[in-house]
């Protein structure tokens, strides 16, 4: 089981940290109008909800269609767009990542790069789309694979090349150009910043080599841990980060989307912290560890964790 603890510390103080740097748009609780604007369903297009639900500001409402949250009214691109390059998204890595990068390395990326090798006969080239700091991409490094990042913060990409001596790229993907092909390509925790999710699973199928293999991970809206903040809303949480995360995906979102853009799924699995999150939040951790455990992977299981983990091919012709 994931250790909450270790890849979350100072949670509460880069909220707190977030929520100040934020209040420029709002007139206490209230969103200024010319710095957000209504959006539809990123999947399907449509603009009919079956809930809504407000949380440390932002309003996430539920496709009626195809079950996808997002945020409605978002903040707009531009704003958005500068917030990833300033000084105060840093602090996101300074406060929490950095002081975890050990056990994220260790742990959590060993644990992701054997399970993707499952995948794939031997190593490669592979393409990190948004990989942060680079804990993870360094594993595939060691391991023999030709490594390179994309990463659009300056802070983290330097970051990832002094401490892991890594190649990346400090720009956005849709200024990547190069004749390369990938054998697999790897987006964690980053479609779900983007304002055109199918424009970047466009350009990861030019990238893609024909028998490649993509894995991306993205937040359920899907979840248990969602559908209960959908119905008690309180103060923002792991996943839900209105100002960053502003789609949490349905299975069938997740499926269509993808499908979209050419590809089709090896496998779909689910894992979170559902229970250690609500076990902390509402039971003052009284639950135990086995108990967490177990209800955890019942909900896993059932494709109800709170994180979606996709392995892809290219569609077959």
């Amino acid at each position: 089981m994931i250790d909450d603890s270790k890849i979350n510390p100072n949670l509460d103080k880069l909220h707190a940290h977030f929520r100040s740097v934020l209040d420029r748009y709002f007139d206490g609780d209230k969103p200024i109008a010319e710095y957000f604007e209504e959006v539809k369903c990123y999947n399907c297009g449509s603009k009919e909800i079956s809930s809504s639900f407000v949380i440390d500001r932002f309003r996430h409402v539920r496709c009626r269609v195809c079950g996808m949250v997002y945020v409605s009214p978002r903040l707009r691109e531009a704003i958005t767009h500068e917030s990833y390059h300033n000084k105060a998204y840093d602090e996101s890595y300074k406060m929490k990542l950095i002081p975890s990068i050990d056990y994220r390395r260790n742990v959590l990326g060993v644990n992701k790069y054997k399970q993707i090798s499952g995948y794939l006969e031997k190593p490669g080239k592979v393409l990190d789309i948004g990989c942060g700091l680079g804990e993870l991409l360094s594993v595939f490094q060691e391991n023999g694979w030709d490594c390179k990042g994309i990463e659009f913060n300056e802070f983290a990409a330097d970051y990832a090349r002094t401490s892991f001596d890594l190649n990346i790229v400090n720009k956005s993907i849709y200024k990547f150009e190069g004749t390369d092909k990938y054998n697999l390509i790897q987006l964690w925790g980053v479609l779900e910043h983007f304002y055109d999710p199918s424009r970047v699973l466009g350009k990861v199928g030019e990238l893609l080599a024909d028998d490649g293999l993509l894995v991306l991970e993205v937040p359920s809206g899907d979840s248990v841990l969602v559908r209960y903040f959908e119905r008690n809303p309180q103060s923002v949480d792991r996943i839900i980060e209105g100002d960053r995360h502003i789609m949490l995906f349905s299975v069938r979102g997740f499926i269509e989307m993808t499908e979209r853009a050419g590809f089709e799924p090896v496998s779909i699995r689910s894992n979170g912290l559902d229970v250690t999150t609500l076990n902390r939040l509402i039971l003052n951790d009284a639950l135990d560890l086995p108990r967490v455990n177990e209800l955890q992977s019942l909900l896993d299981d059932s494709l109800q964790g709170d994180l979606l983990r996709g392995f892809f091919k290219r569609r077959s012709r």
